[in-house]
């Protein structure tokens, strides 16, 4: 959305860091979610500045309506892929050994 504040805004980093907590200490072994949780807020602050660069380098040369989508499908598919690694176990174990 245009009108959408940048991710770095202060409100914004503490729903992301509250979300990717909770998602991370989800998917960690029942032993290490507190370290689950620490490495997905480490991870979601550090991609929210590194994707706000990278947005603003592309909306440049791209506009934001088609980075906006890009955005939306790389962090859609790597969703996919960290809820679901069978999906990227499965591709691997069909490769033929060389």
């Amino acid at each position: 959305m245009k009108t959408a504040p940048d991710r770095t805004v202060p409100i914004g980093l503490a729903v992301r860091s509250v979300t990717a907590a909770y998602a991370g200490a989800a998917l960690a072994p029942r032993d290490r979610r507190i370290l689950g949780a620490a490495i997905a807020v480490g991870a979601a602050l550090a991609s929210s500045y590194a994707g706000l660069a990278a947005r603003k380098l592309a909306m440049r040369r791209f506009g934001q309506t088609a980075t906006g989508f890009v955005e939306d499908a790389v962090v859609f598919g790597s969703g996919l892929v960290v809820a679901n690694p069978s999906l990227i176990a499965e591709r691997v174990s069909r490769q033929p050994q060389q």
